[in-house]
């Protein structure tokens, strides 16, 4: 009796001690906490609100469904259009009371009186502005999903090169493919990202590697990484050649990577040519004309605040917005 209490005693301080490890691990990390309830700002009032109106629905809702595992929303598409229902709710409220207030005070200040027609013609146009802004944020919330995983394809396909060079180098040193993925989690970035969860599903849930490799296949929104991961998966289960594989499609992948840095490079000297052009002599051009029109025709105050937005905000607007057209072409991360 007094062997077994003193095991029970010892099994009840261990599962104590275990359960103050894990709980004071979870607060030593408060952003990983946050991110697990700051999901979406009133989830749980949305779900309440609208998940039952919807539910009948969301077998025409297959393809947004898709796109919330593809982006990496780990979310429930029921909870999503719920929420995205409830800020449409909020997006109608908020413009029905601010144009109502806004067109009654325009007609205030056109016509000093407010007749019952102005009423009814302020409270109709804000009605049907406030639908068109619910109608909006409903359809850019369905929208967004697939805008996010296109951005995560071009990001992914951005990386593969070099990933898979990376891969083949490791797979080429002996290193278990299990391992693979612990490296390039390592390495972090976007694909990192993807092999970390790879790992944890093999060492940690205690998946296999191959049910692994499909199940990040049939997520992952970038065809060519989907293809590279359902290859790995039935070389590793035939027990075929990984190194080889990896060999050829680094070469191929390097391949294709010239080839875009050549278009990217004809593509820059052809957007280079556009802002010399119009931005840059067009600019001057028009300064210069500015400047000997204007005492012709006796609007120099004028000329003065048009010169002043050419060069300090139409110029350098322009400027940023190629810099972000070339970024946004970059074939590179």
């Amino acid at each position: 009796m007094g062997l077994r209490r003193c095991l029970q005693t010892h099994s009840v301080s261990i599962t104590f001690v275990l359960q103050f490890h894990l709980l004071s691990k979870s607060a030593a990390n408060p952003a990983q906490r946050l991110k697990m309830f700051k999901d979406f700002p009133f989830k749980k009032t949305a779900f309440k609100l609208f998940g039952e109106l919807f539910e009948p629905y969301l077998v025409y809702l297959d393809s947004v469904k898709t796109n919330l595992k593809k982006a990496g929303m780990r979310t429930l598409i029921q909870e999503y259009v719920s929420v995205m229902a409830f800020y449409s709710l909020l997006g109608f409220v908020v413009s029905l009371i601010s144009c109502s207030v806004l067109v009654s005070y325009g007609l205030v200040v056109a016509s000093r009186a407010i007749s019952s027609s102005d009423v009814f013609y302020s409270y109709t146009l804000s009605i049907i502005i406030s639908f068109i802004t619910a109608g909006s944020i409903f359809a850019f919330g369905l929208y967004y999903p697939s805008m996010k995983s296109k951005t995560l394809k071009s990001k992914i396909e951005r990386a593969l090169p070099f990933t898979i060079f990376y891969m083949a180098t490791s797979a080429a040193s002996g290193i278990k493919p299990v391992e693979i993925f612990n490296m390039l989690a390592q390495r972090g970035g976007i694909i990192g990202k993807e092999a970390e969860r790879i790992y944890n599903d093999v060492n940690t849930l205690g998946i296999n590697l191959h049910d692994a490799l499909q199940k990040a296949a049939a997520r992952t929104p970038s065809p060519q990484f989907a293809d590279i991961l359902w290859n790995m998966s039935t070389i590793i289960t035939t027990g075929g050649d990984l190194d080889r594989y990896l060999s050829g499609k680094t070469k191929s992948f390097m391949a294709q990577y010239r080839r875009n840095l050549d278009n990217y490079a004809k593509q820059i000297a052809f957007y280079t040519e556009i802002y010399t052009t119009l931005v840059i002599v067009g600019s001057l051009f028009f300064i210069v004309l500015i400047s000997i029109m204007s005492p012709m025709v006796g609007g120099s105050q004028f000329a003065l605040l048009l010169q002043t937005f050419l060069i300090f905000f139409f110029i350098p607007a322009v400027s940023a917005g190629f810099i972000v057209l070339l970024k946004g072409i970059s074939p590179s991360e």
